[in-house]
């Protein structure tokens, strides 16, 4: 498939680091030269790539000419860390190194160890394939091959497991959905020579973007549920991508809701814009803004609107747009719902509870609100042999306490007289349970932990 691309948009091309199941950003590795060519061992130290263990990039400016590049085609997929099939009529792993004991030594002589893909666009599926021969004199063997992230799918090709002087290719397929500027990824080939056994591969590539959004990523920090604000995100565009295949529509575009009428205009070729917008939590609104005037962009609005459940935000607005490789692109929203209870500690530790002692703790629990009231409190106590016949009472008290910062819940721990003298260590744990008036935090579980021992006596 050969593409194009052409500026429609005099709004500069800002590059982004995106969506990685929520990635952490990190900065960009310089992109490398074309391929080394030429034969290179992978058995001699000095022919050994460099490896670079590049993290999704940050933003870098857009090339303001059209870009061309030619991909490979399509390779089948596989997980990022992959061992090749096994052939019904291959050699076992004892079979193999059976052979080699006779002093054959395999060796894999790799034509390149480097490729770069050069310009191509965001979402794009570009592959290539390392082609190698095995110039030792024992048997080869591909025993896995691990991706520096899970953006690549890899296959070894005919097999496994390669006679002196027998071919290979190692193929790949590189996603580019998540990445855009200057990129460098690794693939690491595990085999069974005796030298340089872990065999890397390098490939670059250059990924520009036909739509971009500024933040790429929006974390509102720590938030009440009830949070409400408006949030504006600028979507530029620089490039419009061509091909020769037909446009198509991603399924997730119908499963996201989308009309006929939106569907249809996603297929829209004179430009590059933004048509319509998704959010994962109906909490969060989002809409497109048509731009105020000439030259100007358009904008994604989010509006949340109270009623965010509480603990970590993991979520996502979906762009959908006219672009030729990226119709979703997906913008994340992270942060921290936190409600009006708070607690001083997450859990209980008494340790050591020495009969006939009692160890004490205390549990501070405060709200903001006013009419906050602590209801209750209870325990769960893990059962074992150890604690037959032992009643919660026996061996915990609990009582509460109002103060000026929040109420004070104070625990006690104590070896019960009930238990057998030949019983000298007991692990005793479990939940309290602490429940109040707050409508997010009915019921507070805090897990306590202790150890009941015997007084030594001498």
């Amino acid at each position: 498939m050969v593409w194009s691309c052409s500026r429609h948009s005099s709004a500069s091309g800002k590059f982004v680091l995106l969506w990685s199941a929520f990635a952490s950003l990190s900065g960009l590795a310089q992109a490398q030269n074309k391929s080394s060519a030429g034969q290179v061992s992978a058995g001699a130290p000095a022919a050994s790539a460099e490896k670079n263990s590049a993290s999704p990039v940050l933003p870098v400016p857009a090339a303001n000419n059209p870009v061309s590049a030619t991909t490979q085609a399509p390779v089948a997929a596989s997980p990022a860390k992959s061992t090749p099939a096994q052939q019904e009529t291959a050699p076992t792993e004892k079979e193999i190194a059976a052979d080699n004991l006779q002093g054959q030594k395999p060796l894999a002589e790799f034509t390149q160890m480097r490729y770069d893909f050069g310009d191509i666009v965001r979402g794009q599926k570009v592959s290539f394939a390392f082609e190698f021969k095995n110039v030792g004199s024992g048997v080869l063997q591909i025993r896995s091959i691990h991706s520096s992230c899970g953006c690549v799918n890899t296959k070894v090709e005919p097999k496994d497991v390669f006679a002196p002087g027998e071919k290979g290719k190692l193929s790949f397929e590189f996603d580019s959905s998540y990445f855009a500027g200057n990129i460098i990824r690794t693939l690491t080939v595990d085999t069974n020579q005796a030298r340089n056994s872990a065999i890397t591969l390098t490939f670059t590539a250059n990924v520009q973007e036909e739509i971009h959004a500024s933040p790429a990523l929006l974390s509102v920090g720590e938030v009440l549920p009830e949070y409400n604000k408006a949030w504006l995100i600028n979507l530029s565009t620089a490039l419009r991508a061509t091909s020769s295949e037909p446009e198509t529509i991603p399924a997730a575009a119908e499963k996201a809701g989308l009309t006929s009428s939106q569907l249809s205009q996603l297929r829209d070729t004179k430009e590059v814009k933004p048509i319509f917008a998704t959010s994962s939590q109906p909490a969060i609104a989002a809409e497109i803004v048509a731009p105020s005037g000439k030259g100007k962009d358009y904008q994604l609005k989010l509006t949340f609107k109270g009623g965010l459940p509480i603990g970590p935000l993991r979520e996502k607005v979906s762009i959908w747009n006219t672009s030729r490789h990226l119709k979703e692109l997906i913008i994340p929203i992270v942060g921290e719902v936190v409600g009006h209870v708070k607690q001083n500690v997450k859990y209980i530790e008494f340790g050591v509870v020495t009969r006939p002692e009692t160890v004490k703790r205390a549990l501070t629990v405060s709200s903001d609100r006013k009419d906050f009231q602590v209801e209750s409190v209870s325990a769960e106590l893990r059962r074992s042999d150890a604690l037959e016949g032992i009643t919660i009472a026996d061996i915990l008290k609990y009582s509460t306490t109002r103060g000026q910062t929040g109420t004070q819940v104070n625990f006690e721990l104590r070896y019960p007289d009930a238990l057998s003298a030949a019983l000298q260590t007991i692990n005793a744990s479990g939940m309290f349970i602490v429940r109040t008036n707050d409508p997010d935090y009915k019921e507070l579980r805090v897990p306590f932990f202790g150890v009941l021992r015997q007084e030594n006596k001498r």
